[in-house]
């Protein structure tokens, strides 16, 4: 346990774990392709923090710790709802490109031209 009291651990854990999914949170609102990677690292630092404090929390249950908890809680919801708006938008748009690149082929004046196009034998 890092030579920390079981409360303070757990205190530094919530500590660490808020801070990456807050840095997570502002890296998710501008989601440009090298800020969505490092979000993914940072949730994942902020996964194994939470699994910790589990791990400390089981052994001293009774460590008063709700209302942190609870604001860990909070962070996580929101950042699920924006994951999933993220991931409702990509999915719309790539859906939306594949339309337009099927639309785009069919109604293009190449395929109309490939139409008329015979072979002499």
């Amino acid at each position: 346990m890092n030579g920390a009291l079981p409360g303070e651990r757990a205190s530094q854990l919530i500590t660490s774990a808020g801070e990456a999914l807050i840095r997570a949170h502002a890296l998710l609102l501008q989601p440009a392709p090298q800020n969505l990677e490092t979000a993914c690292s940072v949730l994942a630092l902020a996964i194994a923090h939470v699994n910790d404090l589990e791990e400390v929390l089981s052994t001293l249950p009774s460590l008063p710790l709700a209302a942190p908890v609870e604001g860990l809680r909070r962070e996580i919801k929101i950042l699920s709802r924006l994951l999933e708006t993220a991931a409702s938008y990509h999915v719309n748009l790539l859906q939306r490109m594949i339309e337009a690149s099927v639309s785009d082929v069919s109604q293009g004046p190449c395929v109309a031209s490939a139409r008329r196009l015979s072979l002499v034998a």
